[in-house]
């Protein structure tokens, strides 16, 4: 069926299934191990292995999967910053996915690593089918992410999070110094929601929409810098592509407080420092939706800079480069940009 469906031969076929690039509408006992199990009836449900479907089944097929192979081989042993009986915390490579893509399960952070460092035990002994991911990290940015190897593991780091006791530091690289101290962004609530497709892939940010305390349609988003620093890009990053245009750089060290999606980009962005590479927020530097309020000239702007806003294809100036939670800290290896290798 999925050879007909998409065009391909049977091996090809063969090939996306056992990737995670095939999905049927939900039609068995979410409980088989060979399927990722479904949020309620009328969801797809993605095969795991070559299987008898019935006539009727509705298929979904990506017959081009995204691949993130080079990244996924970089996940080795050196990225494992600390395991214990519950969470393991490794180094992410830039360009690997943190969860799976919808046509690709293997190639992402708890595939990786379950490929390439595993296999792991629990607390009980036993062995870890696959780490569970414990939060997110953008997929052109590297440094520290968290797996638990069981649900527990992974409620107690929500918990945290959600009590403020996760505490996370990035390394950021601009062509501006980004000015020190807290600084504090409002973020529309639906540009942040799960599955929200309207609207542009950036995040536009507001210093003081009005209404801000009443109206549920923001999200304060908030980060501290506590330095900020000129640095000189390594040779090895300049010889790998990185055209530093004889400019200075800056890298800042930044504490997250609230941790809201592309935070620490939009928020960098919108003070006018965007972070080195970031296709996605450099066009829209200084840019927030208060310059709306000039009229039809500003808002112009702002949509022809969206209108040139691209997702990053490579390595961004930003690291996740350390994290604190429940007595473990892990700090990440050098970054890209001042790495010698």
């Amino acid at each position: 069926a999925v050879s007909s469906l998409s065009g391909v031969s049977l091996e090809k076929a063969n090939e996306l299934i056992e990737l995670g690039a095939v999905w049927a509408l939900n039609h068995i006992d979410e409980d088989d191990y060979n399927y990722e199990a479904p949020v309620d009836e009328n969801r797809y449900v993605r095969l795991m292995e070559a299987t008898m479907v019935e006539e009727g089944v509705k298929l979904r097929v990506h017959p081009n999967a995204r691949r993130f192979t080079e990244a996924c081989n970089c996940l080795d042993q050196n990225r494992l910053i600390y395991e214990d009986t519950t969470f393991i915390v490794v180094d992410k490579p830039p360009m690997i996915p943190s969860q799976p893509d919808a046509s690709n399960y293997l190639e992402c952070v708890p595939g990786c690593v379950n490929k390439n460092l595993g296999p792991f035990v629990d607390i009980d002994g036993e062995p870890v089918m696959r780490p569970l991911l414990c939060h997110r990290v953008d997929l052109c940015v590297g440094g520290c992410i968290v797996l638990s190897k069981d649900r527990n593991g992974q409620n107690v780091f929500t918990t945290l999070q959600r009590e403020r006791k996760v505490k996370k530091l990035y390394h950021a690289v601009t062509t501006k110094p980004v000015p020190l101290g807290q600084h504090i962004h409002w973020m529309l609530a639906a540009g942040v929601a799960r599955g929200e497709n309207a609207g542009p892939s950036c995040q536009i940010l507001s210093h003081n929409p009005e209404g801000k305390k009443k109206n549920k349609s923001w999200i304060r988003c908030v980060l501290e810098v506590t330095k900020c620093e000129p640095i000189e890009i390594s040779d090895a990053a300049k010889k790998g592509g990185y055209d530093d245009g004889a400019q200075q750089h800056y890298q800042s060290t930044i504490r997250l407080v609230t941790g809201r999606k592309h935070q620490v980009r939009a928020q960098l962005a919108s003070l006018g420092c965007p972070i080195i590479r970031d296709t996605l927020y450099q066009p829209i530097a200084g840019m927030t939706f208060d310059m709306l309020a000039f009229g039809e000239e500003a808002e112009k702007a702002l949509d022809d800079a969206i209108a040139v806003a691209r997702i990053p294809q490579e390595p961004i100036g930003l690291q996740a480069h350390a994290i604190l939670f429940g007595g473990v800290k892990a700090i990440a290896r050098t970054p890209w940009w001042s790495a010698e290798e």
